[in-house]
């Protein structure tokens, strides 16, 4: 069933242009292949081994690669492993990331788990965010990282910028400044040698801890991947219809939300309804599947009208015509707000009643017109 879903996902990638190969399943590109072009793959453990000469873009539960990368590098995965060399930047969603070839430039990585072996090089900058950091090998640029446990005991030759806990073991180095905001009273660093300054931002303790670990595993969990693949899969097959009920959503937030209730509570009761009869079993079965139906298209669009209020109100910009960046940001920011008590799920299940509410009647205008 995973399998099947992530494949569907590979519809979404904005990659389906002609100078671009597309794979679906699991892609295996072997020892001694090359890709001519930029390669984009859906499946459930694709791996890279041979070069490509563009860029690689894949999304899977395992990704594996050890392949000569020219280009950029976007990998999202439960478990994502980076052995090669990359020509340009890398940009990783993944529950656990480690990376242990080199970077010509910039590494960005969300995860529950980050891993920077001894042997990896980083020749740009590192941005990360995670709920444990391992900094093992090289990085020649800045460091900024967002961590509940974070440990240094490679080398950084920029600034080391640190918001939460930290620990440094021999040879650890950084070759600028370290800056660090503590929460709480701060502790001077030790077990790590630094060329410039230590500056320490102490902010007041606080009775509330973000949990980030926690928040980062819940994320990357099947759940977050199949919502991408089936997002993706809409945002490519049905992207006239996608766009109708968004703006649907959009125009009409509140009478959609009244709507979507009202349809939730009276399918399952005509199901009720209609199941004991011997007349309306069909209609209870046909009934049932679509309220299935409906239940699951409104859980992928409640992700979706988040990407549209972050493209107008963070951006600045329409989201229309759909993209999707609006997918793949709406995902992952309902995953994260999911994960707050009490609020987060209050959240999703309005969202998931509005979707509903507009699903119906674009679905209804549809049968008029066919009338």
């Amino acid at each position: 069933m995973l399998k099947k879903t992530l494949l569907l996902g590979v519809l979404l990638l904005p990659a389906l242009a002609s100078a671009a190969s597309v794979h679906f399943g699991d892609y295996f590109l072997k020892s001694g292949e090359s890709a001519p072009d930029d390669v984009y793959a859906i499946g459930e453990n694709p791996t890279f081994s041979g070069k490509v000469e563009g860029d690689a873009v894949s999304i899977g539960r395992t990704i594996f690669s050890q392949s000569d990368i020219s280009g950029d590098v976007f990998f999202i995965g439960e478990e994502v492993h980076i052995e090669g060399a990359v020509g340009d930047d890398v940009r990783v969603i993944g529950g656990t990331v480690t990376v242990s070839g080199s970077v010509a430039d910039d590494l960005v990585a969300l995860g529950s788990k980050v891993i920077v072996n001894p042997e990896a090089r980083i020749a740009g900058s590192l941005f990360v965010m995670g709920g444990e950091v391992e900094i093992l090998g090289t990085v020649l640029g800045d460091v900024k990282a967002l961590s509940d446990d974070f440990s240094l005991l490679g080398t950084v030759e920029g600034d080391l910028e640190l918001w939460g806990r930290a620990s440094f073991d021999e040879p650890s180095r950084i070759g600028g400044d370290f800056i660090y905001h503590a929460e709480g009273k701060g502790a001077l660093p030790e077990g790590v040698v630094i060329a410039g300054k230590t500056v320490l931002d102490e902010t007041p303790q606080k009775g509330f801890t973000f949990p980030i670990r926690g928040i980062l595993g819940g994320l990357f969990s099947l759940q977050i991947l199949m919502m991408l693949a089936l997002g993706f899969a809409l945002f490519f097959l049905a992207r006239e219809r996608t766009e109708e009920v968004l703006l649907d959503t959009l125009q009409c937030f509140w009478p959609r939300l009244l709507r979507g209730a009202l349809i939730m509570i009276v399918m399952p009761l005509l199901v009720i309804v209609l199941i004991p009869t011997v007349v309306g079993i069909p209609l209870s079965l046909v009934l049932g599947a679509l309220f299935f139906l409906l239940v699951a298209f409104s859980f992928i669009f409640a992700g979706l009208i988040v990407g549209a209020w972050s493209e107008r109100f963070l951006f600045k910009r329409s989201p229309f015509p759909l993209s999707y960046r609006p997918v793949l940001l709406g995902v992952i920011l309902l995953s994260l707000a999911s994960l707050i008590p009490l609020v987060g799920p209050l959240f999703h299940g309005i969202l998931l009643l509005t979707a509903a509410g507009s699903l119906g009647t674009v679905f209804f205008r549809a049968l008029q017109i066919k009338r």
